[in-house]
């Protein structure tokens, strides 16, 4: 099970890193096409950005679900996606770095103050089933994050 120090520690990376991105690379940079369903460089970065702010009603969520129960089964997850990703179009890689930075320092500060007993319980998401709340955090929220990060600077810098 994934402790808070190792969740925030995730999260603390993810921050960076989006920092990161958001100096590292130039506007034409981030209109690379970065994934198989087409998304951009900044879509990708926007998506990170906003599903920060969903990540403590859906940890919530998620741990008060009943058991055995899909808690994410209702959700359109590519509606969702495109309202956020459409909701920051505007936005340059400067904001969608705050964003960033502000919508997982909340996080941070929520799971510094979740009871142990939220993070134990377990819950069933989409493809995982009967894990440890904690362990969903670290795949759904950090290890996600960081991997949409990480495909905005392979398409970049891989292909040439």
């Amino acid at each position: 099970m994934a402790s808070k120090d190792e969740l925030i520690q995730g999260l603390e990376l993810l921050i960076r890193e989006g920092r990161r991105v958001a100096a590292d690379l130039s506007p034409a940079q981030l209109e690379t096409v970065v994934d198989v369903d087409g998304w951009k460089g900044k879509e990708m970065f926007a998506h990170v950005a906003g599903i920060g702010a969903m990540v403590a009603p859906m940890v919530t969520g998620i741990a008060n679900a009943a058991p055995g129960t899909d808690a994410i089964g209702g959700i359109d997850i590519d509606q969702l996606n495109a309202g956020i990703v459409a909701q920051r179009a505007a936005l340059g890689a400067d904001a969608l770095a705050e964003e960033l930075e502000k919508n997982y320092r909340a996080v941070i500060e929520f799971l510094r103050n979740a009871p142990d007993d939220l993070l134990s319980r377990t819950a069933t998401a989409r493809g995982y089933k009967d894990i440890p709340v904690s362990d969903l955090v670290n795949r759904m929220v950090v290890l996600h994050g960081l991997a949409h990060i990480y495909s905005v600077y392979s398409s970049v810098f891989w292909a040439v």
